[in-house]
């Protein structure tokens, strides 16, 4: 506003048209820049389907570079990164993009996966548990049993499995995940706990009965498959 002996005047329309002629071509380029940005990271993701790494992280460096906090670019360097045996530089980027996206769960299992190869194994550990808690996540717990095992460690390894089984909500009118419970399975019968692992794979056949995963576990462990086998879910 333009003042004068007490009074305000509008500023000139043509001061008005002038700043937006300034800030038009601004905000195309930003729009621009934000289109190739998002192209470039779908491009990286397909390279990444391939094991293409070098070809991926090529896609996506000018990105971070000028958009450091596109989350979607700093996930593919990642694990372009991480394909390529880069740690340290993986690790950077997945850190940054979990930062920017901390409910993505597909950023939190790369990240933890980094720091397992990192044998940063106790980092690992609180990140999959904090997330499978505050989220609810199977997933991430069934991520933290594979860490644990790969470490030596059999017992977090089992009860990171129960807890994906407690966890293993699905959302109206779906079915629950059968992936916990051939988890818990697969460890009970490595461990020697037969029993146990006969009674998961019945309730993972309650869940899906004609799953041929779970047919031939039954099968190896002379279960006859009737209306009978299958078992109430849960831990």
């Amino acid at each position: 506003m333009n003042s004068k002996h007490g009074r305000s005047y509008p500023i000139a329309p043509i001061a008005v048209i002038a700043a937006h002629l300034v800030a038009l071509p601004l905000f195309v380029a930003g729009c621009k820049a934000s289109v190739n940005a998002e192209s470039r990271s779908k491009d990286a993701d397909e390279r990444l389907s391939h094991g293409q790494y070098e070809e991926a992280a090529a896609l996506v460096e000018p990105v971070v570079r000028d958009q450091p906090g596109d989350w979607r670019a700093q996930y593919a360097l990642g694990r372009a990164m991480m394909g390529q045996g880069k740690l340290e530089e993986a690790r950077r980027s997945l850190d940054r993009a979990y930062r920017l996206q901390p409910a993505n769960e597909d950023i939190v299992m790369s990240l933890a996966d980094c720091m397992a190869k990192q044998k940063d194994v106790k980092d690992a550990y609180q990140l999959l548990r904090a997330f499978g808690k505050d989220f609810r996540s199977w997933r991430a717990y069934m991520s933290l049993s594979h860490v644990a095992e790969d470490s030596g460690d059999p017992d977090t390894a089992m009860t990171a499995a129960l807890d994906a089984i407690k966890v293993n909500e699905p959302l109206p009118g779906q079915r629950p995940s059968i992936e916990p419970y051939m988890r818990a399975a697969e460890l009970s019968f490595k461990f020697g706990k037969d029993s146990d692992g006969v009674r998961r794979l019945r309730q993972a056949y309650g869940i899906l009965p004609n799953d041929p995963r779970i047919a031939d576990a039954l099968a190896e462990r002379k279960v006859n498959r009737s209306k009978d086998t299958a078992l109430p879910l849960g831990p």
